[in-house]
This record gives C-alpha cells, sequence and structure tokens, in this order.
C-alpha cells in the first residue's frame, strides 16, 4: 500500500450507520401514545425508552453480553419469556425480529404474553445490509409483516415504512464504500457519505418499496 493511501485511510470521516437514523424518540414519535399500562421491550438491548412509556417499563433481552445489561429485567430467550398469560398491555419488539432463527416461535411468545386488547409495536428492518448481533437470518415486506402478525392472533391497526429514503441509501453507501479500494473509495466517503447523512437527518421523503423498516402496530384478539 503507498504512502498516499495509507494517509487518505489515516484520514477517513468519522461516520457510523447510527448517524444516518433519526434518534429513538424521533423515530417513535406520535405512536409513543400506544406505549400505555404495563410495557415489554422485548430484546431491549441497551436503548432506554423509559421516557417514552406512560405506565411501568419491563425491559427483557438474552444474556449473551452482548449489551449492557444493567436495565434488563427479564433475562430469557424471546420465545420464552417468563411471565404469565396476559401479562403485558403493550409488547414492543423494535429491530430485533430479523435477528432471531425462530420469528413464529417468538410471535406466538408475543400473543401469549399480551392481554386481550393489548397492542404490539414491531418494527423489522427491509432494506438494511446484513447487520449480524450476533446472527441475521431475515427480512420482511410490509405484507409479509403484516401476514405474520395476523397468523398470530393480532390485527393489524397501522402499518407503513420507516426512515426517510436517505437513511436507506446512506447505510447502503456506506457498506459499498468501504469495499471501495483506493483514493477513490476515499473521495466517495467523504463526499457522498457526509451529504447523505446531512440529508437524511433532515428530510422526511419516504420512498414506500425502499423503506429501511417497516412498523406495524396490531391489537391482540380474543382467544
Amino acid at each position: 500500500m503507498s504512502n498516499f493511501v495509507q494517509r487518505l485511510r489515516s484520514r477517513e470521516p468519522r461516520i457510523a450507520t447510527s448517524d444516518f437514523f433519526p434518534s429513538l424518540e424521533e423515530e417513535i414519535g406520535e405512536h409513543r401514545r400506544w406505549l400505555r399500562g404495563r410495557v415489554l421491550n422485548a430484546g431491549a438491548g441497551d436503548r432506554d425508552i423509559s421516557h417514552l412509556v406512560d405506565g411501568e417499563l419491563v425491559n427483557q433481552d438474552i444474556a449473551e453480553g452482548l449489551h449492557d445489561a444493567s436495565n434488563v429485567d427479564i433475562f430469557s430467550p424471546l420465545h420464552e419469556i417468563p411471565v404469565d398469560d396476559g401479562h403485558f398491555d403493550t409488547v414492543l419488539c423494535n429491530a430485533v425480529l430479523e435477528h432471531v432463527r425462530n420469528p413464529h416461535e417468538v410471535m406466538t411468545e408475543f400473543a401469549r404474553v399480551t392481554r386481550s386488547g393489548g397492542i404490539l409495536y414491531l418494527v423489522v428492518p427491509f432494506m438494511q445490509p446484513e447487520h449480524l448481533d450476533p446472527t441475521d437470518f431475515q427480512r420482511y415486506t410490509i405484507d409479509g409483516l403484516q401476514e405474520l402478525v395476523r397468523g398470530h392472533g393480532y390485527e393489524v391497526v397501522e402499518a407503513g415504512g420507516v426512515h426517510s429514503v436517505y437513511t436507506t441509501l446512506g447505510w447502503i453507501a456506506m457498506e459499498w464504500l468501504a469495499e471501495v479500494p483506493g483514493w477513490r473509495g476515499w473521495i466517495g466517503r467523504w463526499t457522498i457519505l457526509p451529504a447523505l447523512r446531512r440529508v437524511s437527518l433532515r428530510s422526511n421523503l419516504h420512498v414506500h418499496r425502499l423503506a429501511s423498516a417497516y412498523r406495524v402496530i396490531a391489537r391482540r384478539l380474543p382467544d
């Protein structure tokens, strides 16, 4: 590798995947009205949503050392949550279901622990690059996601895309340009990525077929 290329790489722009996303507060936005009562944050990781919940928040995660576990109340697999039937008023699962190898078992468990009439807030990626945490198994279209929740005892209340199209393009461009060698990659990372970062945080332009993720709000039907 030439000294010139080494110098270029030593001066890379400091841009991470998270830089293309709005804050969790902005993403949830008006949908926080669904986060009421006893709320399960399924696959919580180290994200703090307590300020968005009107009621009692219970954080669940696996005991694998993947995240800071200081905020976790329940350590368990997603398909074996140790609570009684109908224990929660709301189950929130945000960008987690893509990482499980058994989504149907997980959805069956969500239905079990949600009270009749309770709410499921589910977000799953669509146009996102592979991201291991520690695995990454699936993506869903909006039709596929709605079919999934309906098949497990819920009726869909709302469904739609999440994030601007520039969030989608920003992450894809970051992965692409990381593989472009030499000065061409360096120029791309210095020009394309900062531009996409700026516009991704300012624009609300959503392109449904290029959604970064899809969100479904669903109500638990009586058995």
